[in-house]
This record gives structure tokens, C-alpha cells and sequence, in this order.
């Protein structure tokens, strides 16, 4: 009578479509794990803070005051006055992140502001005027839908413009 010895394991190619299958199914589920209003909202929080921070240092660099609009539902935008030899005018020259693009941004679709905020930065970096006013100046990300997630707000200190992040 003969014996097989029976060899116990799984093949290359077995392993090898095993590994496919739940590197597509990581693929395609992945995303939707992290894809959530909480995300969303901590980053938008985070990307103003920084634009915030940002319109600081170009307006203590050109000696300009630099005004950052923040919009619901638009995003934010940083501007120098129309005249920069003379810092006068009306605010439409976009600051330019070191990169060369403009100092803008669009919040994401879970993500965004309440209500409108516009600071104005002068040349020394420090807040000059503020719409809302207060002390701290605050500026609230909501998570969407509404009421998924509890706001998060940044707070802008009114004289130095130190930006605190929750």
C-alpha cells in the first residue's frame, strides 16, 4: 500500500488572491471610514488657523494691512490693498503663499463657518479691526449635517492676533 504524504498550506497564488481581494475591499472601504463630519471639521479648523497665522506674518512682512475673509460657504481669502507702494486702497491683491498661489481656500462639504468673519491685520501682525469683536475674537467651525458634531472655535487673541486652537 503507498502512502501520499499529504502537503498541508495554501499555494502562492492562493495567498496571492487573498491579499488582492482585501487590498480592493481596503480600497473601497477605507475612505468612507475616515470620511467623517469630525474629520472634516478638525481640518478646516486647523487650514484657518494656519491661514490666520499666515495673513499675520505677510501683513508684518509687506508693512501692509492684510484682511482675511471668512465666509460661509465660500471659504477664506487674504488681501492686500489695491496699491502696494502705498498700502491704500481697497483690498484685492491676494496674498501669495510661498508657494506663489493665493492665500484662499474652500471649506469641505462637512465642514464650514456660521457666520461671517473678517480680520484686518497691520503692519506690525496685530489685529486692527475685527468683525464680530470681542476678546477673544471667535470663530466657530460647525461640523455638517448640522448638528452632527459639536463646534469647534478658534479663539484670536484681539491685540497680539495669537491664534488658540481647541
Amino acid at each position: 500500500m503507498r502512502h501520499e504524504r499529504s502537503i498541508r498550506g495554501f499555494t502562492l497564488i492562493e495567498l496571492c488572491s487573498v491579499l488582492v481581494i482585501v487590498g480592493i475591499l481596503a480600497a473601497i472601504a477605507g475612505p468612507k471610514f475616515l470620511d467623517t463630519p469630525a474629520f472634516a471639521q478638525r481640518g478646516y479648523t486647523d487650514e484657518l488657523a494656519a491661514a490666520i497665522r499666515a495673513s499675520e506674518a505677510a501683513a508684518a512682512a509687506s508693512g501692509c494691512n492684510v484682511q482675511l475673509t471668512i465666509a460661509p460657504g465660500t471659504g477664506y481669502d487674504a488681501e492686500l490693498p489695491a496699491t502696494g507702494t502705498t498700502c491704500s486702497g481697497a483690498f484685492t491683491v491676494p496674498v501669495p503663499r510661498a508657494d506663489g498661489a493665493p492665500l484662499s481656500g474652500t471649506p469641505p462639504s462637512k465642514a464650514d463657518v456660521p457666520a461671517l468673519s473678517v480680520l484686518i491685520f497691520g503692519s506690525n501682525g496685530w489685529i486692527v479691526s475685527a468683525v464680530p469683536n470681542g476678546n477673544p475674537i471667535q470663530i466657530r467651525v460647525n461640523g455638517a449635517p448640522s448638528g452632527t458634531t459639536s463646534p469647534l472655535t478658534l479663539d484670536v487673541d484681539p491685540l497680539s492676533g495669537f491664534v488658540t486652537v481647541p
